[in-house]
Formats: structure tokens, C-alpha cells, sequence
């Protein structure tokens, strides 16, 4: 919408605005351009980017309500986008803000989509329990009294249908035994399926379900491998407490080998501090990671993560993400372990829109 479309908006909802319902503002100041069906442009538009399909429930259920309350307030350079988007801060308040995104999230016709507010930001350590459409590149670097470890994972995550998303991952590692010759090459790929069990927008809690593949392709004689076929069943949910998110996971691991791998469960925590309501602001937090071998002999070990989620893009679909893993009980593993990763959710924008 642009000139004398905006003007037009705009002033139509200048007196009136109040007694307006969600649909009524929708009709006024956005189907001229999104079109009344929520598809897109209608013809003689003049709309020249290209628009989002409401009815498709991944478009209209996906974005937080702060980015999209934000777009709305502000226009489409607040988010890095077109700036045919127009602002109407001084024309909507608040409250119509938010009837106005209402009506949008309805042209979805599947009540099974959990909303984006409930998507919160990707602890570095923690698996996050909502289905996703993202591209990671993670690494670690690893450093022990006798060896160090640098380890680079592709993840590509896919969401299939309303609640259920797959994933296929395979790390590289260089392992460098301090005067030994250095090893290196691919570790264990990785399939997983994940789905969402509970959505609760009301009480900010997602819980979700999953299981992991782990495929023995790497070398568990250069620490490049479990050196045997793996599967982690695991539980994971998302809870907004206050000013606080916290993320849960707890996940078992099964080698079809115990000679091999040892069975072990990890109890993970992520408390989370976001520095503001929108995907953009950045996030603080303290991770936690309890993990106990199911053999008597082997004792468990406890460690603490201080971790900064760093969005890149107005939108917030790029970010870096990095943290240092400390044992601060229980045996030593190693001495201390950097956690990095450039998360890209491909689905929101390419990866340079900034």
C-alpha cells in the first residue's frame, strides 16, 4: 500500500478507529494489499515485492506477535523488509494492534499450528522443543589435559506438517593428541523426529517429543564416533516464567553396543533473559547439563554454561549463538568446552537480508 492508498487508510481510521473489530480494520487498512482473502496482492495493487499467503498456517501462525506487532507499529523497515509496508502507529492502538493480528492468525484453518511466541531462541547446548525450519552450523572446540577436539555439525531441521519437524545432521572433527598425529574426518550422522505433544499459548509452554538416530559412520577409534548405532529418545519443552524462558531436555541414550558407548541420560536446562520482546534483541543466559551413566561404575558429571544468543538480521532469522561449558561437579571430561553456532531459518528471508 503506498500514497493516496495510505493516506486514504489511514484517515478512514483516524475518528472511527475505536469502534473498529479486527476484521473492520484488516478490510480497511490491509486487504487493499494482502487482499481480503489474506493471499496477496489482488490485481491493480501496484504492490511490486512479492507478499505472504496468509492462509498457508506455517506464514500466519510462525512470526512472534511482538514482530508483528512491531511491523505493523513501525512499517516494514523495522524488520529489515519492503518499505511499501506502511506504518500505522498513529493510527491503531494497541489493543487493535493486536485484534488486527487476530484476525490474520485466523485465515490459518488448522488450530494445531503452535503460534511463533512460543518458538523461543536456541539455547547453544539445549535442544529447543518447537518444529523449525532452519539451516545451523555449529562448532566446539574441546580441550582435555592430553587432547583437544574441534568439531564443525551441519543440522539442517525441517518442519512436516502443523506440529512434527525432521532433522538430519553430520559433524567433522580434528582431534589433536598433544605430540600424537592429528585424526581427523566425519563423525556419527545423526536422523531425528521431533513432535509437538502440548501447545499451551495461554500458559507460554510447548512440550515435545522425540527420537534420535545416531548412525555409527564415524571413526571411534580416532574419538570421531560412539562406534556403534545410537537411539536417544527425548522429552523437551519451552516455558516463558516472568522477565525468564526456561528450556528443559532430557534425553537417554541407548548404544545398541554398551561395550562400545556407554547408556548415559542428560538432564539439560537453559534459563534465558531476552533483552527485549522482539527476535532481534539479544539473550543471555546459564545453562546447566547433568548427565548420568546408566552402569554403576561410571560416575556422572554436572556442567555449567554461561551462553549469549547474538541475532544478526532486523528480523532476527540469522543469529550467532556461543557459550563456554565448565564441570563444576561430578568427574572431569574436560577441562572446558566452547559452544558456537550461525543459525539461519530459511523459510523467513535469505540468508544476507539484513
Amino acid at each position: 500500500m503506498k500514497g493516496g492508498a495510505v493516506a486514504l487508510a489511514l484517515a478512514a481510521m483516524a475518528a472511527p478507529a475505536w469502534a473498529l473489530s479486527g476484521p473492520e480494520i484488516y478490510a480497511q487498512a490491509c486487504a487493499p494489499c494482502h487482499g481480503a482473502d489474506g493471499r496477496g496482492a489482488p490485481a491493480g495493487s501496484g504492490i511490486t515485492v512479492p507478499l505472504p499467503d496468509f492462509t498457508d498456517c506455517a506464514v500466519s501462525t510462525a512470526e512472534t506477535t511482538a514482530n508483528w506487532a512491531g511491523l505493523v507499529r513501525r512499517g516494514g523497515r523495522f524488520l529489515g523488509m519492503s518499505d511499501e509496508m506502511p506504518a500505522f502507529g498513529d493510527a491503531l492502538t494497541e489493543e487493535e494492534i493486536r485484534a488486527v493480528l487476530a484476525y490474520l492468525r485466523s485465515f490459518c484453518a488448522e488450530p494445531r499450528y503452535p503460534i511463533g511466541d512460543l518458538n523461543y531462541r536456541r539455547p547453544v547446548f539445549v535442544e529447543k522443543a518447537f518444529p523449525e525450519d532452519e539451516a545451523v552450523l555449529g562448532g566446539e572446540i574441546e580441550s582435555a589435559r592430553r587432547e583437544r577436539g574441534y568439531t564443525a555439525e551441519m543440522e539442517l531441521e525441517k518442519r512436516i506438517g502443523p506440529r512434527g519437524q525432521i532433522a538430519v545432521s553430520l559433524p567433522a572433527g580434528v582431534v589433536d593428541g598433544h605430540g600424537a598425529p592429528l585424526r581427523a574426518g566425519v563423525g556419527d550422522l545423526a536422523l531425528s523426529w521431533r513432535h509437538v505433544l502440548l501447545a499451551a499459548p495461554h500458559e507460554a509452554s510447548l512440550v515435545s517429543a522425540g527420537v534420535e538416530l545416531g548412525l555409527a559412520t564415524g571413526n571411534r577409534r580416532h574419538g570421531l564416533g560412539a562406534g556403534t548405532t545410537v537411539v536417544a529418545p527425548e522429552l523437551l519443552s519451552g516455558h516463558a516464567l516472568g522477565p525468564l524462558v526456561a528450556q528443559t531436555q532430557v534425553r537417554a541414550e541407548l548404544p545398541a553396543d554398551p561395550a562400545r558407548a556407554d547408556r548415559r541420560m542428560l538432564y539439560r536446562l537453559a534459563l534465558q533473559l531476552p533483552l527485549g520482546p522482539y527476535k532481534k534483541c539479544p539473550v543471555p543466559a546459564l545453562e546447566f547439563e547433568q548427565s548420568h551413566a546408566l552402569a554403576a561404575p561410571v560416575h556422572g558429571v554436572t556442567l555449567l554454561a554461561p551462553t549469549l544468543y547474538l541475532p544478526l538480521s532486523r528480523r532476527g532469522h540469522v543469529a550467532l549463538g556461543a557459550g563456554v561449558e565448565i564441570p563444576v561437579a561430578g568427574t572431569r571430561p574436560f577441562d572446558w568446552r566452547l559452544g558456537t553456532f550461525l543459525l539461519w531459518e530459511y523459510r523467513d528471508g535469505p540468508l544476507w537480508a539484513w
